[in-house]
């Protein structure tokens, strides 16, 4: 009896999926480093990567058909990548909510700006230059989440790439699991 069939879950799918959802964590920042240099990036993000997600999963899926019941069916592998496309597509609105990525850029923002900041929604006293080069050591400065995105593309990737991944690695490993039925 295999280690998936005693715990009834499939660590098969997470173990493919891991790194199917890392990849997608690195495009989506490599894809905000790009942000203003393609002019239809919302276009891209937006339809363009669930279409990749959807893509990569249907050949992992049909790697892991080949694997797991030594079949292809073409048909169930296409099935399977139909819940990346829905959470792929959830995970990008929940990030595009700006209360969702103030934690995670809280977390990333002291690696680019070296100090701990607190980053609000609405509008902070302060700038991200200022932040960088002052000496005042006391409090703690505020800044605007739209502040460090513009300033920092790739903390807007990590923000926007880390609900992607999550959401990327839900939706294989339940597609997954419809895809390799043998």
């Amino acid at each position: 009896m295999s280690e998936s069939d005693k715990s009834g879950i499939n660590l098969d799918s997470m173990m493919l999926g891991g790194p199917v959802a890392l990849l997608f964590l690195m495009i989506t920042i490599g894809l905000f480093q790009l942000r203003d240099t393609i002019s239809f990036f919302t276009i891209l993000l937006w339809i363009g990567l669930p279409i990749l997600s959807f893509i990569i999963v249907f050949i992992v899926n049909i790697i892991s058909q080949k694997i797991s019941c030594n079949t292809i069916q073409a048909g169930k592998a296409l099935l399977g990548g139909i819940p990346v496309v829905i959470t792929t597509v959830i995970g990008l609105a929940i990030s595009s909510i700006s209360y969702c990525r103030i934690p995670i850029a809280s977390v990333f923002t002291p690696l680019f700006i070296g100090d701990t900041v607190d980053i609000v929604k609405n509008n902070g006293n302060s700038t991200v230059n200022n932040i960088k080069n002052s000496s005042k050591k006391c409090c703690m400065p505020s800044i605007t989440l739209e502040q460090v995105e513009t300033k920092y593309p790739v903390i807007a990737g990590i923000d926007y790439g880390f609900y992607v991944m999550f959401s990327i690695l839900f939706g294989f490993v339940f597609g997954n699991s419809i895809s390799t039925i043998c």
